[in-house]
């Protein structure tokens, strides 16, 4: 037997690295969607009220003279964090917490002029443009603003921003912790997948080892089950289940081929002694005759065996219900009582039928007469004279009803499973004619039926009772 083949590559890894990357990306995804929406709606709801403030310092400077401008102006820069600049035509500074304006406010070509505008605060034409009074050391990066720049009349111009610098870090600060977040979820994934990997595949292992000890013909052995209970567990219960029933098949088939082999050699043995002893006397015509009708009868005996297990055989494997029809079962027992009735009589038996009225069902009809056919072989052979056979056909609800029910010694309780297994009988010695397959075959013709066969005792007696679902 040739040895299981090696795994190259773990299916169980391969998808769980595949889990791990959806994840990640997923995870990354829902992170950059929520803090690019928060610092979305935070940055444009300052650029709405810097627009707004600009609103309204254009129309608080309309009409006012430069003195009275410049007076607004160093009000506003005072009172709040806003950086405002009022310069003349030529941009030189006049009022406001910037000292210089800067060289990249002015809108692009075709850009609109209100739009909001980012620019460093350390790129004025006359030097510094950093906030008036602003601590800003000349070795760090200059700080950035966002904001639009006005024209008034007069020729003055206005310029009114905010510092970005804070948010531009934090933007920059959360882009880091989404690609450290995206590297902590893939590590996460993938060495939890090959933690959980190395797990399922060790009880898969299990699995695969007792299976091959199992091919190698270690029939006992079964799959290892936890205490936790999960699907690994249920299946391998399943197969457990399943090698159960194969053992058992296994041994039934022993069983039959020993019983085969016991049965047969009997009447081989005979034959073979009947026809050398034959030979070795002189030719006498009634001793020929004798010999022939005999050896005929254990043939008989052997042909019956046979066409009972091939009958078995065919009901188990279902080919029959592509010819079921419909059968009145009462009527199919009315036809077997009168044909063993003359038999019953010379046994000193009386065979009755109790089948008041049709009892239909779906079936198929030459082997349900051969099971009661059967049963009422049995009963013939093994009750006692004088004793009574009665074949009972009823419906009860959605099921059919066939008993046949005796007053002879019956079957041992501690029998009664084992009875309708193949060659199994009740005398051990084998002496009374008979295979020991007649209630296998009765069985096996009640399950193609979709029903079941049961023995009861009868007080004295026997009951054999099979129920089988109706049309």
């Amino acid at each position: 037997m040739s040895a299981a083949p090696q795994r190259h590559s773990s299916l169980i890894l391969r998808w769980l690295l595949l889990y791990a990357a959806l994840f990640s990306v997923l995870v990354a995804a829902v992170l950059a969607l929520v803090s690019w929406t928060t610092l979305t709606h935070h940055e444009s709801q300052a650029d709405r009220e810097l627009q707004e403030q600009a609103r309204r310092l254009q129309d608080q400077l309309v009409g006012r003279t430069e003195t009275q401008m410049a007076a607004v102006i160093t009000r506003t820069a005072a009172g709040g964090t806003t950086l405002v600049m009022l310069a003349t035509e030529r941009r030189e500074y006049l009022a406001g917490n910037l000292r210089a304006w800067p060289l990249h406010e002015a809108p692009l070509p075709g850009e609109r002029g209100d739009r909001l505008r980012e620019f460093p605060l350390g790129d004025g034409a006359g030097g510094d443009a950093a906030p008036h009074g602003a601590d800003t050391p000349g070795t760090e990066a200059a700080p950035l603003a966002r904001g639009t720049a006005i024209d008034l009349p007069g020729g003055y111009r206005l310029l009114v921003a905010r510092e970005v610098t804070a948010a531009r870090e934090l933007r920059a600060l959360v882009k880091a912790s989404l690609l450290v977040t995206l590297a902590i979820t893939a590590v996460l994934g993938i060495g939890g997948g090959v933690v959980l990997s190395r797990r399922l595949s060790s009880r898969l292992d299990a699995l695969s080892r007792n299976s091959q000890a199992i091919l190698a013909g270690d029939l006992h052995r079964r799959m290892p089950v936890s205490p936790r209970g999960d699907e690994f567990d249920a299946m391998a219960e399943s197969l457990n289940r399943m090698l159960d029933r194969i053992e058992d098949l296994m041994a039934g088939m022993r069983a039959v081929s020993e019983s085969i082999a016991h049965d047969l050699r009997s009447p081989i043995s005979r034959l073979r002694s009947r026809i050398e002893v034959a030979l070795m006397q002189p030719q006498d015509a009634d001793a020929t005759r004798t010999v022939l009708r005999e050896t005929v009868q254990d043939i008989d005996h052997v042909l019956a065996m046979f066409n009972a297990l091939l009958t078995i055989a065919v009901a188990e494997s279902g080919a029959p219900r592509e010819q079921f029809a419909d059968v009145d079962l009462a009527a199919v027992a009315a036809e077997a009582v009168e044909t063993y009735e003359p038999a019953a009589e010379e046994a000193g038996l009386r065979l009755t039928l109790d089948a008041p009225e049709p009892v239909r069902l779906r079936g198929e009809p030459h082997l349900l007469a051969q099971a009661l056919a059967n049963l009422l072989d049995n009963a013939v052979k093994y009750v006692p004279s004088p004793g009574r056979v009665v074949v009972r056909v009823a419906a009860d609800g959605g099921k059919a009803r066939l008993e046949v029910a005796d007053d002879g010694p019956g079957v041992p309780d501690a029998f009664r499973e084992r009875a309708f297994e193949r060659f199994a009988r009740v005398e051990a010695s084998r002496t009374t004619p008979g295979s020991g397959l007649g209630l296998s075959l009765v069985r096996a013709v009640a399950h193609l039926h979709g029903g079941d066969v049961a023995l009861a005792d009868g007080g004295p007696g026997l009951v054999v009772r099979i129920e089988l679902p109706r049309a």
